[in-house]
């Protein structure tokens, strides 16, 4: 017979035991819950982000990579595609107005500044000639003057790099008709295509890559130094060194 003394410690542990299970279900279901469950159940959740302290060379690349992005092209309204022939012929009709043509580059020059009836100051403008369609004789006739880019602008690089005869876009406003001929600002210019090279250039280039370090072979045909028995004309005949002088 178990006396009440037995009982009541039997109890106890029977509680303590139903306690202790009920608080490891509870433990492990809440370990395995998402974080949602628990802030829904009115528990504080308290999350650690570790901020990201960017370094200065980080800084500078980033600031870089913004800088070198391509500049946004400005729209340009209500633009006439025209020739340079018929913009050179008949300016009036174009005075004030935007015109878009192509034409070969030819050089860098002062035509279109300092000029007072169609100023454009050499200050803040550069200028230069186009060549004539299908020929290699500049267009002094159409002036282009265009402001000066700044110093990292894309079109300052494309600027430095073009060559005669290089194939470009050219986006402008006709601001003035002095001399009977068209005073053009450049709003935009494309380089569409590079000119082709000179045949003197691709032979020079082909001879470097077969032989770098071997110097460029001299054209004997322009030598200056006549009647000398390498390049004497023809229909003349030698004479042989040793009998330059007359036998007395």
């Amino acid at each position: 017979m178990i006396n009440s003394g037995s009982a009541k410690g039997f109890q106890v542990i029977a509680v303590r035991t139903i306690a202790f299970g009920a608080f490891s279900l509870m433990l492990a279901t809440a370990l395995n819950a998402p974080l949602s469950s628990w802030a829904a159940n009115g528990a504080t959740v308290v999350v650690k982000t570790e901020k990201k302290t960017e370094t200065k060379a980080e800084r500078k690349s980033d600031a870089k990579d913004k800088k070198s992005e391509t500049k946004p092209e400005t729209v340009i309204e209500n633009v006439q595609n025209v020739s340079t022939d018929q913009l050179v012929d008949k300016p009036h009709e174009y005075l004030n107005k935007n015109v878009k043509f192509d034409a070969n580059f030819h050089a860098f020059s002062s035509i279109a500044l300092d000029y007072k009836p169609a100023m454009r100051s050499s200050k803040n403008y550069l200028s230069f000639l186009v060549l004539r369609p299908n020929s290699k004789i500049p267009f002094s006739e159409l002036k282009l003057a265009m402001a000066v880019p700044k110093e990292k602008d894309p079109d300052n690089t494309m600027l430095i790099g073009l060559k005669e005869g290089d194939q470009l876009e050219i986006t402008g406003h006709v601001f003035a008709t002095a001399l009977d001929e068209p005073w053009v600002d450049v709003l935009r210019v494309k380089k569409l295509s590079s000119a082709p090279e000179k045949k003197e250039e691709e032979a020079d280039k082909k001879a470097e890559k077969a032989d770098p370090d071997k110097p460029p072979e001299k054209d004997k045909s322009k030598d200056v130094r006549h009647n000398t028995p390498e390049v004497a004309p023809k229909g003349i005949k030698q004479i042989p060194p040793e009998n330059l002088h007359d036998e007395h």
